[in-house]
């Protein structure tokens, strides 16, 4: 009784374009959910999915009465200011720092009491965990290679949001964020997926030309929120000196990140318990844990290397539950 009063006061909107079966969609939608904690008016938000359309699409609460283009305007004015944002700044890429540089930088952000920088760097990788060239092993959404530069790839998409020029062949700000958000998704933009979108990765063998020739389709706006999810995904020592990051699985193949979906709408805290939530990782996962915790199916989406160089999410597949 307290939630359906407590929802009444709410305003939903209905995010058509952020879908529960897609990595990045998924990853989106948490984005917006922790970005709404810090923009005026939409503390407090919370999230849910829904079903239609074929699947699971997200649903956002927000205190208070608001409207979907006051949505897009905050978030808007919100990437404007991310160029000042310490996390960053620091470096360009995460896999060249050494254990020592990233402990003082992660420490700095502690000292200072910039909790949320803090939350930055735990995501972005434990000064605990090297690889063989005794570097610190990144975060597995850190998926760059060769000229791209994780950090420094998503300033430059920050930037481009921010400026808000839009040209011929550019979408505005707003245009962007209502694409992502509201759909249809039409993958007009210049714009790398980082990985997380398996419908862009670019297999040579099935191109009709070398992929490196080919520009990037993508979505902007969805890259970006996707981005901001990250401080949900901390990352940890785990046995044998391995990583491990919250919402993800790690066997001898590769990582596999795993994500529930559920119906009533949650709150930012609840949503990392449930990324945190042991059950996600299990194969098979009990039907009694789901029901317990109000999942209604769990997705996941392995990391693969298609060659030596290049990685990405796979298509995700249903583990547990049902679609829509």
């Amino acid at each position: 009784e307290f939630r359906r009063v407590l929802l009444r006061s709410m305003t939903s909107i209905e995010l058509t374009g952020l879908k529960a079966d897609m990595p990045i969609g998924a990853m989106a939608a948490f984005g917006v959910l922790r970005v709404c904690q810090r923009l005026p008016g939409f503390e407090g938000s919370k999230l849910a999915w829904e079903a239609g359309g074929g699947g699971d699409f997200a649903v956002l609460w927000t205190p208070g009465e608001t409207t979907p283009e006051v949505l897009v305007q905050a978030l808007v004015e919100d990437v404007k200011m991310a160029g000042a944002r310490d996390e960053l700044n620091w470096e360009e890429q995460i896999k060249t720092q050494t254990p020592g540089e990233f402990r003082r930088r992660a420490g700095a952000a502690l000292e200072a009491g910039e909790w949320e920088t803090a939350e930055w760097f735990a995501a972005f990788a434990s000064e605990l965990v090297c690889g063989r060239d005794e570097k610190i092993d990144a975060t597995p959404f850190d998926m760059s290679v060769a000229r791209q530069k994780f950090l420094a790839d998503a300033r430059k998409l920050a930037a481009g949001l921010g400026e808000d020029k839009p040209g011929r062949n550019t979408k505005s700000a707003a245009e962007s964020y209502r694409e992502a958000l509201f759909g249809p998704w039409k993958y007009e933009d210049d714009q790398h997926s980082l990985g997380w979108d398996p419908s862009t990765m670019k297999l040579g063998a099935f191109t009709y030309k070398a992929p490196t020739s080919m520009a990037n389709a993508g979505v902007r706006a969805a890259v970006w929120l996707a981005f901001e999810s990250l401080p949900l995904f901390p990352c940890f020592a785990g046995q044998r000196g391995r990583l491990q990051v919250r919402g993800f699985r790690h066997d001898r193949r590769d990582f596999t990140l795993c994500w529930p979906v559920w119906r009533p709408a949650i709150s930012i805290e609840t949503l990392r318990s449930l990324l945190g939530w042991e059950g996600l990782v299990k194969d098979p996962i009990p039907a009694t844990e789901l029901a317990a915790r109000g999942v209604t199916a769990v997705y996941r989406s392995e990391r693969f290397k298609p060659n030596k160089y290049l990685s990405s999410f796979r298509a995700a597949e249903l583990a547990a539950g049902a679609a829509g």
